[in-house]
């Protein structure tokens, strides 16, 4: 009997100094949350092969504009009353449409559908470059900037529009790689990053390049002039095409050497260096 006593003192005592947190049963992590959302229409092919592949690292979440949205840039809805639709994609995935441009499109996702805020945006792929100064015009990256403004990380993906539907599957797998490292490091305040993809170069893609952002648009842009056929008044078609060279460093050259472009991106224009010469103006 005094044995007994013995093992049963021993076993109290190990479970007594055992740390608290040991006692308790390890709670897994959350879900990491990305929301997924484009300016192509949630119905594109782009955003539902990102959609699916980065469920390797998280659960997603799709909200979209219910049609194409492109070259949106920030622009918001005001006054029209934005209309929501519940589908579900071709490869199985529920995602939502709302009547909006792509920067009102994540504001009311974040605002009324997605709480707490996701861990992650991701916006795209979009069926075209978003290179140099065209990522002002681009509702893709008016996403990633509406994110970035509500304290998201956010990334912009693109792709070459040239053999995009081909390429897609390809590209998802590069910004698989390039959330999975905003997952692990994060993204400082205020920032988020513009992805560019070319189409699949002979090879593979060469690896990913950290670019400036060309100051120049990434491709050749004029306006069609013709006559409408019944009023007889001149018309106007916007013609836009691909292509162009940059200096090196920039996201136009890093696509054109087979590279992926990853360009970061920041709130705010503010010039400080014109701070001292306008004070002297404006005294």
């Amino acid at each position: 009997m005094p044995r007994v006593r013995l093992v049963l003192a021993l076993i109290l005592c190990s479970w007594l100094f055992v740390p608290a947190g040991a006692q308790e049963t390890k709670q897994p992590p959350p879900p990491y949350r990305i929301l997924i959302s484009n300016d192509d229409g949630v119905r594109a092919p782009g955003i539902a092969a990102v959609a699916q592949i980065l469920q390797a690292i998280g659960q997603i979440i799709i909200v979209a504009p219910a049609e194409n949205q492109s070259g949106k840039g920030h622009s918001i809805v005001t006054s029209e009353p934005i209309l929501r639709e519940d589908l579900t994609l071709p490869n199985g995935l529920k995602a939502i449409g709302l009547t909006a441009t792509p920067a009102t499109t994540v504001n009311v996702a974040i605002r009324n559908i997605v709480k707490p805020l996701p861990d992650l945006v991701v916006s795209g792929i979009n069926r075209g470059y978003n290179l140099g100064l065209t990522a002002y015009v681009s509702g893709t990256v008016g996403v990633a900037r509406e994110a970035a403004m509500h304290g998201v990380p956010a990334i912009a993906a693109s792709l070459q529009e040239e053999n995009a539907i081909r390429n897609y599957g390809a590209a998802a797998e590069e910004i698989l790689g390039v959330a999975r490292r905003v997952k692990q490091y994060g993204l400082p305040a205020n920032t988020f990053l513009n992805v560019n993809i070319p189409a699949m170069p002979q090879g593979g893609y060469r690896g990913y390049r950290i670019t400036t952002q060309a100051m120049q648009s990434s491709g050749e842009e004029h306006f069609a002039e013709t006559t409408h056929p019944s009023s007889g008044r001149t018309v106007y078609w916007n013609v836009y095409r691909e292509g162009g060279t940059a200096p090196e460093g920039t996201d136009i050259r890093a696509v054109n050497d087979g590279y992926v472009s990853v360009t970061p991106m920041k709130l705010g224009e503010i010039d400080t260096s014109q701070f001292d010469a306008l004070r002297a103006i404006f005294k």
